[in-house]
Order: structure tokens, then sequence, then C-alpha cells
């Protein structure tokens, strides 16, 4: 996978990687690619695939967010006043700093109200741990399309036993999501900085 030199590159911001646009070490054009990748959705009119806020809305995050589900997985609960929509689905993190995703499952809930179609609140999950990697066999046929679509992108999806692993030496990474003796290879590759 990645060695201990390129480890400490993407925790320090690094690009790495030997094709476009990694190559170029330009995060604009890294953003510009994923964006042509984006449009492939359009394809798969049964299938939404939303890109969250640059950087989570705050911070820097490593990374940037897709959740992706299946129309038939998406829940609508409405009373007088508001709508509830929940979604069931798979997140593919991609990463900014060299060509490797991870995909796992998600869920997101935004709650509207019925009267203007006013969003009023919502929550989502985020993938922290190498378990939301494991695949449901119920998300295998999305699983399968998002694999082919980043391959096709020159992606390499990276697996669960890939990144549990401690890392390997002790360096600060600037993540919410785990104390300093508890970092995983993970952690080195996608990180997110409130």
């Amino acid at each position: 996978m990645f060695t201990g030199e390129q480890l400490t590159q993407l925790i320090d911001g690094k690009m790495i990687g030997e094709i476009y646009p990694y190559n170029t070490g330009d995060e604009e054009q890294v953003k510009a690619y994923l964006k042509r990748m984006q449009g492939e959705f359009a394809k798969y009119p049964r299938i939404t695939c939303k890109p969250e806020l640059e950087n989570f809305g705050s911070g820097y995050a490593s990374y940037a967010a897709w959740f992706c589900c299946n129309e038939r997985d998406v829940r609508v609960l409405e009373n007088k006043y508001t709508q509830e929509v929940e979604r069931e689905g798979l997140w593919l993190n991609i990463s900014l700093l060299a060509p490797v995703v991870i995909i796992g499952t998600g869920i997101t809930n935004d709650t509207y109200a019925v009267e203007d179609g006013r969003w009023l609140n919502g929550s989502k999950s985020m993938l922290q741990m190498p378990e939301e990697l494991v695949i449901p066999a119920r998300f295998k046929e999305l699983y399968q399309l998002l694999v082919r679509l980043v391959m096709k992108y020159h992606y390499t999806v990276l697996f669960k036993e890939e990144l549990e692993k401690p890392l390997p030496f002790n360096l600060n990474i600037p993540t919410v999501f785990r104390e300093p003796r508890e970092y995983l290879v993970w952690d080195a590759i996608f990180y997110w900085e409130d």
C-alpha cells in the first residue's frame, strides 16, 4: 500500500501519485477531476450521490466525502408539520492527496417544513472506523457500481485490513477521529481537522 515515507507525506498534506491529477500537486485540479467523475452518476437515475460540503464546513479534510444511495433505501416520514427523509447507503471518501478511496456504510437524516419545504435540521454519519468498510449484502450492487466508477477514474479502493493497522511511527495527525496513541494507517490518509 503506502510506505512510511508516503504516509508521512500524506500527514504533512503533500500530494502523492503518478497519475493525473495527483501528479500535478494541485488540489484544485483534483477537485475539478472529481466533478467530472460525479457527472457519471447522471447515467444512473435511481442512484443519488451527494457530495458533502468542502471540509465539512470547517477546518481541513484530506478527502472529499460523497453519500450515495439507491432510491429504494430512502424512507420518508411525514406529519402535519414536518417531513423527515432518512437515507441509508454508502459513503465514498476520496482522498485529495492520493488516488485512493474507501467505501463504507452510512446514513443521513433531513427534516423539512411541510408548509414551505424549508430545511429544518439534519444529521449524518461519517466513516471513522475500519469496521464500517464491511459492506452488507443489501448494498453489494451499489458498492460494485461505485468500485467500477472509481476504477474507471484510476482510483484504488482500500480495504479494512489495510487501514486498521496501527500507524508504524509517532507523528501528530490533525484528526478528530482518534487520539495519538490510537492512530491507525487510516488516520494518515483520511483525516479531518475541525
